[in-house]
């Protein structure tokens, strides 16, 4: 288990449902500039493909041949902790 591609795959994901958040919900910068944090961490999180530590990357959250991309395929998981961080700061 990789921590770093966790950790990647969290704050991409939260990057994009800040971005969403903030152009549906609410307009405030502070959201924009969080996911846009949460944007740049997720990038430099990520490995190169000639880097060494990519194979423990891309094996994180693998299964034989589902769930392969961890970035593209555990979205739902990933967004969980900033929908309810942002639920307890915004209730309607």
């Amino acid at each position: 288990m990789n921590f770093s591609a966790l950790l990647a795959c969290f704050s991409f994901y939260s990057s994009l449902y800040l971005f969403y958040f903030f152009y549906s919900h609410q307009q405030r910068p502070l959201v924009f500039l969080a996911a846009l944090v949460l944007l740049l961490v997720s990038v430099l999180l990520l490995p190169y493909p000639y880097e060494r530590r990519r194979r423990g990357f891309d094996a994180t959250l693998t299964w034989g041949k589902y769930l392969v991309w961890p970035l593209f395929t555990w979205w739902r998981l990933f967004i969980l902790p900033m929908k309810w961080m942002l639920s307890l700061i915004y209730k309607d």
